[in-house]
């Protein structure tokens, strides 16, 4: 793994003990590692030893990792975020109405994106773009900057597809969420 700048990983994986424990193994021995999905559910009850990961979480998938419950305060959340993300020396970004990004120094949210994004495969559209962020980015940077590309990009589907709007829209207004930040 030491060859790859940076590993997506957890779409889609499953959670046996085995998938569990291999998504572990990668995590740690890659240089960076964006981690959502089911590869979350690798790092519950783990030592981080490295901080150049940056996990995904929605709500459910914050709570099964943190045993902290996300609540319609944003203040709160953006308190828990932030501790768990200093506590465990990794960047978080947890998606939702307001997307939250907190590395446990700094803290960004993002109010970009839509409802019509709470379809299949928009979360590994995000794990994408900000896993190429990642590459040349701190997590931070990464992971902020990622959230608001893909909302963005979200947003400009939802005007043309409504509540029918697939991932693949998204990844198809992504070049212009990039020409507009020119």
């Amino acid at each position: 793994m030491s060859y790859h700048d940076v590993i997506i990983i957890g779409n889609g994986l499953g959670k046996s003990e085995e998938i569990i424990e291999s998504v572990y193994r990668i995590i740690m021995q890659s240089k960076k590692a964006v981690v959502d999905a089911d590869g979350i559910d690798s790092l519950k009850e783990k030592v981080l030893t490295k901080s150049d990961i940056i996990i995904t979480p929605h709500a459910n998938e914050f709570y099964r990792l943190s045993g902290k419950q996300v609540s319609k305060d944003v203040a709160y959340n953006c308190d828990i975020v932030s501790k768990f993300s200093k506590d465990n020396d990794l960047t978080t970004l947890l998606k939702g109405p307001t997307d939250i990004i907190s590395d446990g120094n700094q803290l960004f949210l993002n109010r970009t994106g839509n409802q019509g994004m709470t379809v299949g495969g928009t979360g590994d559209v995000l794990a994408g773009i900000v896993g190429s962020l990642f590459a040349n980015n701190s997590a931070i940077d990464a992971s902020s900057c990622g959230a608001f590309i893909c909302g963005s990009a979200g947003d400009l589907a939802f005007k043309e597809k409504k509540y029918g709007l697939l991932a693949t829209d998204i990844i198809e207004n992504i070049p212009n969420v990039l020409k507009s930040m020119d």
